[in-house]
């Protein structure tokens, strides 16, 4: 709604405080399942992301005709409200089992055919805009306007929801108008981040080693799977994601990604005796790709404001934690909840 339709609303209809018209900023899987939840209750949901697509860490790389999971491996299961989400995804047929990395009784699910699958079909019904990096936001008589490296948005929004990790958020945030965001800043703040560098890898043959291979603390590794394993991939590419230790990530850190892809590749190959090169190899940095620090409470939200947060970052580093965040600001945002 454009600010001029909002100003004739409010002139006309004293109520116009009833929340329609919903800002949602990221589309991880807290940003989608705040605009699943809001559309179903009958909201208009924007959603602002500054990538290609949406799905955050939920994310797939497509490299020619090869497919990288390079983000989030897989998905876990524990509480009632994924599960129920889980049948959902069964039966549109976006999600599958992945037995190789399920261990313990703990089955491991894998977006098909990649892990970016969910995102579009939890945003379905959502104006999504993409390739949008939200630089401002304020709050005046006629709602929340929002601001972008293009200028002013011309729409005004009923309620604004923020789910981007917890430094870019608080970014956004002290540059508020209109409004003390102080309190969501200071709280933001609390919450701590390890960063992973991941690499890409592909073959001609295939790799003689397990699907998954977990790595011991203190080296240069933490995690490899032949990422075309996987429910729907394609298994005549030897697709391989790599994922580097938190320490050595975080020393590792302004390396640049030419780098890092070599020493990776270097513990790679003596990890698994792989003596074959790389037909194809890249790294790829993720700054907050797991949260250390929790807020230690579901989500935050100022009822008189419209303003909320939600994001993994809350509760934990599992895709559920990001999920039960957004949730919770969504029961908050609906009134369902104190």
């Amino acid at each position: 709604m454009t600010r001029a339709a909002r100003f004739t609303r409010k002139t006309n209809n004293e109520e116009g405080r009833k929340m329609q018209n919903i800002a949602v900023i990221g589309a991880g899987m807290a940003g989608c399942t705040l605009a699943r939840r809001l559309i179903d209750a009958g909201c208009v949901v924007h959603v602002f992301d500054k990538g290609r697509a949406a799905g955050g860490r939920m994310a797939t790389r497509a490299e020619g005709r090869l497919r990288f999971d390079h983000g989030a491996q897989f998905v876990t299961v524990r509480g009632d409200a994924l599960r129920a989400q889980l049948g959902d995804w069964q039966g549109a047929g976006v999600i599958a089992c992945w037995p190789s990395a399920s261990r313990d009784g703990d089955t491991h699910w894998v977006g098909v055919p990649g892990m970016n699958a969910l995102a579009p079909r939890m945003l379905w019904g959502a104006d999504l805009h993409a390739h949008t990096v939200i630089t401002g936001l304020g709050a005046d008589r006629l709602g929340w306007w929002l601001a972008s490296e293009a200028g002013m948005l011309s729409d005004c929004f009923d309620a604004v929801l923020v789910t981007l990790p917890a430094p870019q958020a608080t970014g956004l945030l002290e540059r508020c108008a209109g409004f003390d965001a102080g309190p969501f800043v200071e709280a933001l703040r609390k919450i701590r981040y390890a960063p992973c560098w991941t690499l890409m890898l592909a073959f001609e043959e295939r790799i003689d080693a397990a699907d998954c291979l977990r790595f011991p603390g203190g080296g240069i590794l933490n995690w490899a799977a032949r990422d075309s394993s996987k429910p729907t991939r394609d298994a005549t590419r030897e697709c391989w994601v790599v994922h580097a230790d938190a320490v050595w990530s975080e020393a590792h850190l302004e390396l640049a990604a030419e780098d890092v892809a070599v020493l990776m590749y270097e513990a790679f190959a003596q990890a698994t005796g792989c003596s074959t090169r790389a037909l194809h190899s890249r790294a790829h940095r993720w700054r907050y790709a797991r949260v250390t620090e929790t807020l230690g409470s579901s989500c935050l939200w100022d009822a008189k404001a419209h303003l909320g947060y939600a994001s993994d970052g809350c509760l934990g580093e599992r895709i559920e934690d990001a999920f039960d965040s957004a949730n919770a600001l969504a029961d908050r945002v609906l009134g369902r909840s104190a």
